[in-house]
């Protein structure tokens, strides 16, 4: 009996061992414009960087959402390697909290979304003529640290490694009771 049980619980060991961990999503390593940056104006461009590669997901990759909630527009969307970048009309911008959703998809086929946070001053509109116009440049600090989250759009749940453990401590535990009561 003894025999039986060690050669079980080898193959039970062999068995977990040869399961695969599951692969990490990407992340978010940066944004321009950085979480929680007071710029100037609004950026006309947005870059992320992941810690790997990305491609543009089914639906809208990156939206910039205003303090009214009107959404800016945001064109040329692409993604090289671990890069997304955009355009963005900042025309219709206003002053005040903006939010960036992004959105990308994983090498291994998971969507990951996010969020960040920044504010935007707008010059005030000049209705003389003879008002020069202002020509607002910022430069837009990079965050190597953002405050988002990035959670898989589709999850499966409990990862498949948890069940096959919570399998052998039940197969072990239910030879353990078997072999005491026959003794």
């Amino acid at each position: 009996m003894t025999r039986y049980f060690s050669v079980l619980v080898l193959a039970l060991l062999a068995t977990t061992a040869l399961v695969v961990p599951a692969q990490a999503h990407a992340e978010l390593k940066s944004s321009n414009p950085a979480s929680g940056a007071a710029l100037d104006a609004p950026p006309k461009h947005v870059e992320l960087v992941f810690s790997e590669a990305v491609q543009l997901p089914d639906g809208d990759a990156v939206t910039i959402t205003g303090p009214d909630g009107a959404k800016l527009p945001v064109t040329q969307v692409h993604a090289l390697d671990n890069t997304i970048t955009a355009t963005v009309d900042a025309t219709a911008a206003k002053s005040g909290a903006h939010t960036i959703t992004w959105s990308a998809k994983s090498d291994d086929g998971d969507t990951i979304t996010g969020k960040i946070a920044f504010t935007a001053n707008t010059a005030a509109q000049t209705t003389s003529a003879s008002a020069p116009p202002s020509s607002v440049t910022s430069s837009a600090p990079v965050s190597t640290a953002p405050t988002t989250s990035t959670t898989p759009a589709e999850s499966g749940g409990v990862p498949i490694w948890v069940w096959i453990l919570i399998g052998l401590v039940v197969v072990v535990g239910a030879i353990l009771l078997v072999r005491r009561r026959k003794e």
